[in-house]
């Protein structure tokens, strides 16, 4: 897996090919956003995280909605931050 060898781009590669097939495969999606957020892609990390945090909450189990909505909260802070500095 190359989330361990923090190849971010592979990482995102591998997410989005699964994402093709499975659109709302929770852990692609999670994985795809941490590697976003690696790569300083802040805005389309938030995207993922939020497709995450609109699914059912059943579906996406209580650790990944905490995990995603802790993601969520750092995100928007850093787009938030970047935009500050113009």
């Amino acid at each position: 897996c190359y989330k361990q060898i923090s190849n971010f781009d592979g990482t995102v590669e591998d997410c989005t090919a699964v994402l093709e097939v499975d659109p709302e495969n929770v852990k692609a999606l999670i994985r795809r956003a941490q590697a976003l957020e690696g790569l300083e892609r802040y805005r389309f990390a938030l995207q993922d995280v939020k497709t995450v945090l609109s699914m059912p909450f059943d579906k996406v189990g209580k650790s990944n909605f905490d995990l995603c909505n802790g993601m969520q909260h750092r995100l928007n802070r850093t787009v938030q931050q970047l935009k500050a500095m113009g």
